[in-house]
């Protein structure tokens, strides 16, 4: 990596060992990550000053939000890719999967090349998404000022 500030991810696992084998992953790589259990402290995470760049969301989880609904609320008032992490693929996960504006799903337990090409294909798609949206909002001011 060579931004000088590592890329803060959260990781929304309710299992602590798939947490912090993750983590730890993600650090061998220069990340900087957070761990919480529960859809509720993701949501608190994402409202705070601490904002994630990115998060790893776990589709089952404690609490009373699973990571769907979880994802749909951050995507209210935050615009930060989420990836869900899944051990099931059948054809009801993947339609919630599709039903929010994610970047993509990574079965549990994958090579760790697969998770870091992931989390920095979704991190450089959002930045280019991002870009994009920043253009279109100068555009659209300039076209009002001609």
């Amino acid at each position: 990596m060579n931004d000088v500030v590592p890329k803060k991810i959260l990781i929304v696992e309710d299992s602590r060992l798939n947490a912090q084998i993750t983590a730890g992953i993600l650090s061998k790589y220069g990340y900087e990550v957070e761990t919480v259990r529960t859809g509720e402290e993701a949501v608190e995470k994402v409202k705070s000053d601490q904002s994630p760049e990115l998060i790893l969301m776990d589709i089952e989880l404690m609490g009373k939000l699973d990571g769907i609904e979880t994802a749909r609320i951050i995507q209210q008032f935050k615009d930060i890719p989420i990836v869900f992490l899944t051990a099931n693929t059948n054809k009801e996960i993947m339609e919630k999967i599709k039903s929010v504006t994610g970047y993509g799903y990574i079965l549990k337990g994958v090579d760790e090349y697969v998770l870091i090409s992931t989390v920095e294909m979704a991190l450089k798609l959002h930045e280019t998404s991002t870009m994009l949206k920043q253009r279109e909002r100068m555009f659209q001011f300039y076209h009002h000022l001609v």
